[in-house]
């Protein structure tokens, strides 16, 4: 019995960072310089199917309640920045970028030419302001960095709105193919505080009550709570009044490389009702 505990005191400490090349231990991890502070914009559209401005107010908990933690132990900070207009998610080498958070409202596949390059070169999500990723994905985060440093320069979230219907209630969970916004469906402060995670530096781990477990399952709402291991990553690696921890130790004059993206997906989880699920939305197309 006392092992038990112990093996499950330990994995529900856990953390995986975001690496340069996803996955590869050999490869720098994703960092923001200490002192940071993250001004992310949410997109002025937000979801057309929310009732009222409530998926702003989401957005805004989600952050929070990362802040909270950023406030306790990290030398980091987010801040908040007035609503933008733009619906692009990408990193300008030029210029001013935004940390932007934007759903998507159509499909690329349903709104861009066939023929278009956009589909092989990945910019018909910007180009036709279009979800241009996996169907089932919930919510993905595409990372700008600098590969030799592993330093974030730019993070956006996007949401699938035309897969899922993204509520903001807490109660009850929806019942499979009736979903509506009386209930949860697929939480925006689930998802957001999940992909603020990959914003953050955090990867995916395989522990189901980790803010980063990379599955869903309708109605859900754990994630809103940041659980004890992702909260250690900010200690351990933000630590207050301390230089970001690297995976590698950085040489002199490495950085200013070419700017390389990483992107993190949340799904539904993996079983008969969210197959099902996606197959109803199918269908209803």
């Amino acid at each position: 019995m006392i092992a038990v505990l112990v093996v499950s005191l330990v994995s529900s400490q856990a953390y995986a960072r975001s690496r340069a090349t996803e996955g590869d231990t050999k490869t720098q991890c994703l960092w923001w310089k200490e002192r940071t502070v993250i001004t992310w914009r949410q997109s002025t559209l937000g979801s057309q199917r929310t009732p009222g401005e409530s998926e702003f107010a989401a957005v805004e908990a989600s952050f929070a309640a990362w802040q909270e933690v950023l406030s306790s132990c990290g030398s980091l900070s987010f801040e908040q920045g007035p609503r933008s207009t733009s619906r692009l998610a990408e990193y300008a080498e030029r210029g001013a970028n935004e940390n932007l958070v934007l759903f998507r409202e159509q499909r690329c596949n349903e709104v861009a030419p066939r023929q278009d390059p956009c589909f092989s070169d990945g910019s018909c999500g910007n180009k036709y302001d279009c979800w241009q990723f996996s169907e089932s994905a919930i919510g993905i985060t595409t990372t700008s960095f600098d590969p030799r440093t592993g330093k974030i320069l730019d993070s956006d979230i996007e949401l699938n709105g035309p897969a899922y219907l993204f509520t903001t209630v807490d109660a009850p969970p929806c019942v499979r193919g009736a979903e509506s916004v009386a209930c949860v469906a697929a939480d925006v402060r689930n998802t957001m505080t999940h992909e603020i995670g990959h914003l953050l530096g955090l990867a995916h781990i395989d522990e189901a009550t980790s803010t980063m477990a990379p599955r869903a399952m309708t109605g859900e709402t754990v994630k809103r709570t940041i659980d004890p291991g992702s909260r250690r990553f900010i200690c351990d690696v933000y630590a207050k009044g301390q230089p970001s921890k690297t995976c590698f130790t950085l040489a002199l004059g490495t950085e200013s490389a070419p700017v390389a993206k990483t992107g993190c997906a949340a799904v539904p989880v993996s079983s008969l009702l969210a197959v099902a699920l996606v197959l109803v939305r199918r269908r209803r197309r």
